[in-house]
This record gives C-alpha cells, structure tokens and sequence, in this order.
C-alpha cells in the first residue's frame, strides 16, 4: 500500500499537468485586472479564470454613454483604466452627478442578481476602456463550472450587500436609526421578486 500512494499522487501530478485548461494571454491578463477589483479580489483562481474567459473589452470615447438611466441592468462593469461619471435626472432643473468611478471601481453588481432597471446613467469623463461581464455570462459560467459560478454569486451578493448596510448606516447618519432601519424594512417588505426569472 506504501508504493501505491506515491505512485498515484505521481499519477494525479501528471494527469493534471497533461490535462489543465491552456490559458490564452488575455484570459489571464483579465483574471488578474478581476483581481484588482475589491469585491472580487478573495475569489479563487478558477473562478477569476472561468469569469475572465466570458468577460468582454469594451473601449468608449470621452462622453460616451454606457447605460442611461431607466434601461434595464444587464450586467455589471469594471474600469480598466479611464474614468466614468454616475449620473441622474431626477431634477427636473439639472443633471446630478452622484460619484467618479478609477480605475479598478465596479458598477451594476446588482443587475447580476435580477432584472432590475439602472439607477443611474453611467457616462466617460475621458476616453475608457471598460471590461463587461453580463447575466449571460454568469449564466454560461454557472452552467460549465458550477463552483465558480456559486462563488462569483457570493462575492456580488457580499458586495450588494455591504452597500445596504452602508447606505442604512448613512441614512442613520442624517437622521434617527429607527426611522433608517424602519426605511430598509419598508424597502425590504416592497421588494416584488415573483416576476423574476431564475439564475
């Protein structure tokens, strides 16, 4: 019993190197900008390479819209380099500018978990390149590599959630805590997830 435990570690060695999946230049050079991103930097190596070889580049010129406001979310999007502007309309009278997105910055996780409308418009201040990762996407990866797939999902819903939790926590801020919590429960009991479709 004592050769044959070697021998199939020797074995198990082989078969993996033989038979690893071959990483192109760009699958790994995607992987390791996914890693940049904070909500997506504790994944494991799978699941950075399995979301890499579905995600797209996409350059836009200064100005350029990426989603309005009101459109349905698709996905979510990840500054390469370059910067975007968040936007809304809600004011008749002006266009607000709600936040700056660098390099490395995510939006849209939240569109990866439902069909939910786009809160914002997103637009370039400079010329940007964007990498897109779409429900299609996580569906494709969900379905080939389901390990991965389970794992990208927590770590959006550990970032969508930590986003509640802080925008309850400023909410608290500008007022009384009671009245915040009795806000995100109001929010929470409104919320009509029977129309959407599954993952």
């Amino acid at each position: 019993m004592r050769v044959f435990r070697p021998l199939l570690r020797a074995g198990a060695r082989l078969y993996r190197r033989l038979f690893r999946r071959r990483l192109d230049a760009r699958t790994r050079d995607v992987a390791a900008r996914l890693r940049r991103v904070p909500a997506l930097s504790h994944l494991s190596s799978g699941a950075l390479y399995a979301m890499a070889e579905v995600t797209h580049r996409r350059t836009y010129r200064r100005g350029e819209a990426l989603y309005y406001e009101g459109d349905p979310g698709l996905g979510l999007y990840i500054v390469e380099s370059g910067r975007l502007r968040l936007l809304t309309n809600r004011d008749p009278d002006c266009t607000c500018e709600l936040r700056t997105l660098e390099e490395n910055e995510m939006i849209g996780a939240v569109s990866l978990l439902g069909h939910f409308r786009r809160l914002e418009t997103a637009e370039t201040m400079t010329e940007a390149q964007v990498l897109g990762f779409f429900r299609p996407d996580l569906k494709n990866v969900m379905r080939h590599t389901p390990t991965a797939g389970a794992e990208i999902l927590q770590a959006l819903a550990r970032a969508v959630a930590a986003q509640y939790v802080e925008l309850v926590g400023r909410h608290e801020q500008q007022g009384d805590a009671v009245e915040a919590l009795k806000t995100y429960a109001a929010a929470a009991a409104a919320a009509d997830l029977s129309e959407e479709e599954p993952l």
